[in-house]
């Protein structure tokens, strides 16, 4: 087996250190004319080539980002990361990507290894605040961004859509279409965009009299638990709630297939609406209703405020903290056949003021 030349190596045959020859290669006016020549000169004897990724990695010159997903079990983490990813390559860098899988520990590892490994900006979509450690981050130099909620410091970039406004339209929309018995299905509230989402939902329902709004916990957030909390829904005969409002697309989906699975009817019994706005959702056998938000557009302006933020002008094109508008998808799971006509008539599609 050929052995792989080293910068040890180049370093020993220069009669230089380690750290000379990293100067050499990515700062090479540090050094003087002879010590560069010496260098060099190993280099090409020695047949040295150098790894681009570790010289990102070591010398910290914005090559190499880091990005710590909240749970890629949902398709809108996947979305994100592609997004930044895709922006990422348009731009020369390279992003390393974490899941904590909605474990605050775990968020809090991946942070310290990619400061660790001197990444040059760090983007995060948080389980928990995490601005006090951000804002140390930031102190020593790495510059953070966090995706999916409203950072409440005015130093900390962040990308979020309106949760509490996207609750707000789902409920609106099942009052609506005359659904008064609403049910929000997700968790845990101590998560905050869960608990905006819930939040906005219990304003739409206060503002119709008799309506009546019941939390179901599913703090997994994914298909699994939806079926169940749709089976459990289907046991309660006459009890059981008629519109439901599920945390994300994903529940969203299993509920409908834990209420059919049971006889219940969707929307004729129960009507279900999401929210992310997933493909998936469009094309299911019943085309769940949902809150849209573009998961492409939260990745892209996450990657253009951190960039901003790692040449030291992290306000360049707008305010630090950017909220996106969510917009209601009305599809078969809340009105039945008719929802390919309101979804394409602006006029008939009811959307909450």
């Amino acid at each position: 087996m050929v052995k792989r030349v080293s910068i040890g190596d180049v370093a020993a045959a220069a009669d230089v250190s380690r750290a000379t020859v990293s100067n050499f290669l990515n700062r090479p006016d540090a050094l003087s004319p002879t010590t560069r020549e010496r260098v060099a000169d190993a280099i090409e004897r020695l047949g040295y080539i150098p790894s681009d990724a570790a010289r990102k990695l070591i010398s910290g010159d914005g090559g190499t980002i880091g990005y710590v997903a909240l749970e890629f079990a949902n398709p809108f983490a996947g979305l994100a990361a592609d997004a930044i990813e895709r922006r990422a390559e348009a731009t020369g860098r390279t992003v390393l990507i974490a899941n904590s899988a909605g474990q605050v520990q775990r968020q809090i590892e991946y942070l310290q290894l990619f400061e660790r490994k001197r990444v040059a900006g760090v983007i995060i979509a948080p389980v928990t605040n995490l601005e006090p450690q951000l804002a140390l981050m930031r102190d020593r130099g790495t510059p953070t961004v966090v995706s999916g909620w409203r950072a409440t410091s005015d130093d900390q970039p962040s990308v979020s859509a309106d949760d509490a406004r996207g609750g707000y339209l789902a409920a609106h929309h099942l009052l609506e279409i005359g659904r008064s018995r609403i049910a929000f299905v997700g968790g845990p509230l101590t998560l905050t965009q869960v608990s905006e989402r819930f939040d906005g939902a219990s304003r739409a329902v206060g503002e119709v009299a008799g309506a009546t709004l019941e939390i179901l916990r599913a703090d997994e957030r994914d298909l699994a638990s939806g079926v169940a909390a749709g089976v459990e829904i289907a046991t309660r005969g006459n009890h059981r709630p008629d519109g439901i409002f599920a945390v994300n697309d994903l529940v969203g989906l299993g509920i409908v297939r834990g209420l059919t699975s049971c006889g219940v009817r969707v929307p004729e019994d129960v009507a279900v609406i999401g929210f992310d706005g997933d493909d998936i959702a469009a094309v299911a056998s019943t085309p769940l209703s949902s809150i849209g938000v573009r998961a492409e557009l939260i990745g892209e302006i996450a990657f253009d405020l951190l960039v901003d933020s790692i040449a030291g002008r992290p306000d360049a094109h707008g305010p630090l903290q950017r909220v996106i508008e969510p917009t209601l998808i009305v599809r078969e799971s809340t009105v039945g056949s008719t929802a390919a006509d309101i979804a394409i008539s602006p006029r008939a599609r009811r959307t909450a003021p």
